[in-house]
């Protein structure tokens, strides 16, 4: 970190530890990375599946890039990474600035299980875990929710949810549905830390869906693809708004 050049951070889920990574100056070459542990544990998973979900935020709002990782902030401070725990569950993690305030608030979902989907606000010094308030977007566990993005979907200004379940996540017998009711959900943000609940789209199989302006119209799209659902496939959901 502050190396003032790009930096690569991963799991290795199989040991529940995070690295962060050099880059050489040629990447395209076989020399080995320069690999630092910097973090290990479960993160909030459970015995049901692995520690997951990586994402990078100035969540302090101190000019620094941080880290988050399963169910905790990482706020880097004398050469180390010092975890603090946000939420109660790891899975899929994201940041964003839902209302007014020098913090980002903090997202979560399940991932690779069935669990809570929930965002957190700082009601005091973000490094102390009691200060982080959790919020419930949906009253309901999200199954297999492994898309989490956020973004201004609808343009208004004011930052929104989109979070989406697999229908298909076993890997035997290919034709059965794992869960026909997994829904795709849009969470439209007021930018006062309020939410209003839409259902997307039902029925589908949703794995690591991205946002982002696909057709270069100046509007917020949708990609996708699923896990082992009817594949190969890319399912592309393009806005047809006003611009």
């Amino acid at each position: 970190m502050n190396t003032g050049k790009p930096q690569l951070v991963f799991w290795n889920q199989g040991s529940g530890t995070i690295f962060l990574a050099t880059i050489p100056e040629n990447p395209k070459n076989n020399e080995g990375w320069n690999l630092e542990a910097i973090y290990s544990g479960n993160a909030g998973s459970s015995r049901s599946w692995y520690p997951e979900g990586l994402a990078a935020a100035d969540i302090d709002g101190d000019g620094q890039v941080d880290l988050l990782a399963g169910n905790q902030w990482f706020k880097y401070r004398n050469g180390k990474f010092h975890p603090i725990k946000v939420a109660t569950i790891g899975g899929r993690i994201a940041a964003g600035k839902f209302k007014p305030g020098k913090t980002m608030q903090i997202v979560t979902a399940p991932g690779d299980g069935s669990g809570p989907l929930k965002w957190y606000e700082c009601t005091g010094n973000p490094e102390d875990s009691s200060a982080w308030i959790e919020h419930t977007l949906l009253e309901r566990d999200l199954i297999h929710g492994h898309s989490l993005e956020i973004a201004d979907i609808n343009g208004d200004g004011q930052l929104d949810i989109f979070a989406a379940e697999m229908a298909k996540w076993s890997e035997k017998d290919w034709q059965k549905i794992d869960y026909p009711g997994a829904t795709a959900f849009i969470f439209w943000g007021d930018g006062k830390g309020n939410f209003r609940k839409q259902e997307f789209i039902k029925g589908m199989d949703f794995h690591e869906a991205k946002l982002g302006d696909l057709d270069g119209d100046g509007d917020i799209d949708i990609l996708n693809k699923p896990y082992t659902w009817q594949t190969p496939r890319i399912d592309i959901f393009l806005q047809k708004g006003k611009n």
